[in-house]
């Protein structure tokens, strides 16, 4: 006959119950700042938590902190995050966007310079040079501008982008001349021949 070793259940869940409390109390001391669908705001909004915005914001978005921003209705005007992540699901006109983080655009960026520490990933509709270490363009991807990477570049099949590529190099240190410094012929002497006809 077989034993069949019982478990005790109180243990698994316990441990299951301490995971999911971990991560429902990180999740409460996460702030987010949200602004509603059909909120319009005029002028610089300046963050220290997550922001969410459904409505619409004419000015800059700026943050210090490591500050995730998402935009799923309209802003007009340049985002900044320090070291967060920006998300375009609606609309940006008319800005740039820095980012320590990451940026994606799945809806549309009409707009000047996206510049990000990270990865550059576009989904949506977009206009403007984009700078990155690695940028993403994905299938459904439609837009024309500049797109600048330091390490890695994708064009993903069926993407149609009209764009100029350009790989950044890093920058190369110039030697200074000293003034004692020799200089130095490597070349070997040339002896004249006479050729006699």
């Amino acid at each position: 006959m077989f034993k069949i070793r019982e478990t005790k259940k109180e243990e698994i869940n316990m441990n299951n119950y301490e995971n999911v409390f971990a991560e429902e109390a990180s999740k409460k001391t996460q702030k987010i700042n949200t602004i509603l669908k059909g909120s319009k705001l005029t002028g610089d909004i300046n963050i220290n938590y997550d922001l969410e915005l459904s409505g619409e914001v004419e000015g800059n978005i700026s943050s210090e902190q490591n500050s995730n921003i998402v935009i799923k209705g309209v802003c007009k005007g340049n985002i900044t995050t320090k070291e967060g992540n920006v998300e375009i699901e609606g609309e940006m006109l008319k800005g740039d966007i820095v980012a320590g983080g990451d940026v994606k655009i799945t809806g549309k960026f009409n707009g000047g310079m996206v510049k990000a520490k990270g990865k550059i990933s576009a989904h949506g509709e977009f206009t403007g040079k984009f700078e990155s270490n690695e940028i993403e363009i994905g299938p459904n991807a439609r837009g024309k501008g500049e797109l600048l990477y330091k390490e890695y570049i994708s064009v993903a099949k069926g993407a149609q982008i009209e764009a100029k590529i350009s790989q950044i190099l890093e920058e190369q240190k110039e030697i200074k001349k000293s003034s004692d410094a020799k200089v130095i012929n490597l070349e070997r002497p040339v002896k004249e021949v006479s050729r006699i006809a």
